[in-house]
């Protein structure tokens, strides 16, 4: 995104984003690391990469449980872990267990479930709205948007998505968490229902 962000000149400054561009941070004798908009799109690569792990993390959580759900229904199915002989607390167990592993991967499916609609994204049509975003993209006028492009501060619609991102990954990885520990708790359950279940 950023590469293709970094050819436009506005009026106002030059807001290229690569580490060899000239700014007004280098002419004032402060090193092109310290330049703000380029601080804001290393933290938005950084964003993106923890989004990206805490959509992996939740994808393997939800293998994990419905593979072990499909289990415990072969199981039940057979006899092997319910029956009309199991104890009743065996068979309380084993419920608990299996809505706790439902749980989990319905959480893992919240946390892959892509968020259009997160607030504060801003607004297109706005003088420095939100260009960053595709849901917002999608509505904008193409000569519109070229004018914001070449004239708008990159840098307040960048501050708020970082925001609204970060918003978003902290979601992803609590819900993957939790996903997590349901699933392991889950198991654990389902395990000690097979083994006390005669």
């Amino acid at each position: 995104m950023s590469s293709k962000l970094s050819g436009f000149a506005p009026r106002r400054r030059n807001w290229h984003s690569g580490p060899s561009s000239v700014t007004d941070a280098t002419r004032s004798g402060v090193p092109s690391s310290f330049d703000p908009l380029d601080t804001a799109w290393r933290v938005h690569s950084v964003l993106v990469e923890w989004t990206g792990k805490a959509d992996a993390k939740a994808t393997f959580a939800l293998t994990l449980q419905s593979t072990s759900l499909a289990i415990v229904a072969v199981l039940a199915g057979s006899g092997q872990v319910l029956s009309s002989s199991s104890r009743p607390a065996a068979t309380v167990i084993l419920i608990f267990g299996t809505v706790l592993l439902a749980g989990g991967a319905g959480l893992a499916i919240a946390a892959v479930s892509p968020n259009l609609f997160a607030r504060n994204r801003g607004q297109p049509h706005t003088p420095g709205g939100s260009f960053l975003y595709f849901g917002d993209l999608r509505s904008w006028d193409p000569g519109v948007l070229e004018t914001t492009l070449r004239e708008s501060d990159p840098l307040p619609p960048l501050v708020r998505q970082l925001v609204v991102m970060s918003s978003i990954a902290w979601v992803k990885h609590r819900r993957v968490q939790w996903s997590l520990s349901c699933g392991a708790t889950g198991v654990i359950l389902v395990v000690i229902a097979a083994s006390i279940r005669r």
